[in-house]
C-alpha cells in the first residue's frame, strides 16, 4: 500500500500527487487494464467493430462487466453496442466538519443509465437522487442551511481509445456536462462540465487505475468559471478465498484555482461482489485527509447490465 508523506503546503501536496501520477503513466507500457474490471479478455476476441445500437453485440461476445463504481475512478470499458446498464447507490451518507460548520447529507438512489452506441462508445445519463442536507453551527447547533430535493443531472459520453476488450493497457476519454436542478443548497444552480481520462494498468493480479480530470466549475463567490483539477490513483485486487469479490483502495485529490474553494484530499476504500456476469453489488467508504474534505462518506449500491 502506498504511504502518503505529510507535506507542509498545499502546493507541495499537489506537486507530489502529480509526480506520482506521471511516474505511473511512464510505466504504462509494462502493464494491463483497469482496476476492479478484472483481467482483460483474451487477444483472440472476435471482431465486434461492426456492432451498433441497432445491431447489438451477441450476449456470448460481450466483454467482462466493468461498472464505474465503487470508488471515484472510472472504468476504461464501454457498454457493448446495443446494450443498457444501470448503476446506482442504494443509499449514501456524508459527514463533514469545517470552519465551525457541521454538515450531514443523505442521498437515496442516483441512477446512472448507460447505452452502448458502438463497440467503442456509449452515452450516459445520471440523475443525482433524492437528497437531504443540513448544515449547522458545531457549537450552538443553530441551522445554517437546510435543503431537500433532487440533485443535478449529468450527461456523459465515454469513448474508449484502446484496451476495451484486450491488450496491455486501457485508455478512455469522458467529456461531460452538468445540468443544474433548481433545488437550493443541494445544487449551485450552474451549468458545469469537463473532461475525464482514466488509464488502466495491470501488474499480475493487482490492477492500477490512474485518472486525471479537468473541470470548468462555478466560482464560489460569483458566476465566473474556474479550472479544477482532479487526480487519483487506485489499486484493486481479488479478495482471497471469495470467488467474485474484489477490494480496492484509492488516493483522490481535487484542487482548483478558485481561492474560495479549498482543495480536497481523500483516501477511499471499496469492495464489490459479482452475483453473476451481469450483476454486481458494492459498498464503499471515503475518508477525508485534510480539514476541508468530508470526514467520511459511506455508501452501497448495485450495477446491472441488460
Amino acid at each position: 500500500m502506498t504511504q502518503i508523506a505529510v507535506l507542509k503546503s498545499r502546493g507541495g501536496l499537489v506537486r507530489a500527487i502529480g509526480l506520482v501520477g506521471l511516474a505511473a503513466v511512464l510505466a504504462a507500457t509494462a502493464f494491463a487494464a483497469r482496476a476492479d474490471d478484472g483481467p482483460l479478455s483474451a487477444p483472440e476476441n472476435p471482431d465486434k467493430s461492426g456492432y451498433t445500437l441497432l445491431d447489438p453485440t451477441p450476449d456470448d461476445e460481450m466483454r467482462k462487466f466493468a461498472p464505474d463504481r465503487p470508488t471515484k475512478g472510472f472504468s476504461v470499458r464501454t457498454i457493448d453496442a446495443g446494450h443498457v446498464e444501470l448503476e446506482t447507490d442504494f443509499v449514501s451518507y456524508t459527514y463533514a466538519k469545517y470552519l465551525g460548520i457541521t454538515t450531514r447529507s443523505f442521498e437515496a438512489f442516483d441512477p446512472n443509465l448507460k447505452l452502448g452506441v458502438t463497440n467503442w462508445a456509449d452515452l450516459e445519463l445520471q440523475f443525482n437522487g433524492l437528497q437531504s442536507q443540513r448544515s449547522f453551527d458545531t457549537e450552538t447547533g443553530a441551522t445554517v442551511a437546510n435543503g431537500t430535493g433532487f440533485g443535478d443531472v449529468l450527461l456523459r459520453a465515454k469513448i474508449n481509445l484502446f484496451g476495451n476488450d484486450s491488450g496491455p493497457a486501457g485508455l478512455a476519454i469522458i467529456p461531460y456536462v452538468k445540468l443544474p436542478s433548481s433545488t437550493p443548497v443541494i445544487s449551485n444552480g450552474a451549468v458545469e462540465g469537463g473532461l475525464i481520462a482514466p488509464l488502466a494498468l495491470r501488474v499480475q493480479d493487482y490492477i492500477i487505475t490512474l485518472m486525471t480530470e479537468v473541470d470548468a466549475l462555478k466560482n464560489a463567490d460569483d458566476g465566473r468559471r474556474y479550472p479544477n483539477f482532479v487526480n487519483l490513483i487506485g489499486v484493486s485486487h481479488p479478495v482471497p478465498g471469495i470467488e467474485g469479490a474484489n477490494a480496492m483502495v484509492e488516493l483522490f485529490s481535487s484542487a482548483g484555482t478558485d481561492p474560495a474553494t479549498p482543495p480536497i484530499y481523500t483516501f477511499d476504500l471499496g469492495a464489490n461482489y459479482r452475483l453473476d456476469q451481469h450483476t454486481i453489488l458494492d459498498l464503499g467508504l471515503n475518508l477525508g485527509l485534510n480539514r476541508a474534505a468530508p470526514k467520511l462518506q459511506v455508501y452501497s449500491g448495485i450495477s446491472v447490465r441488460f
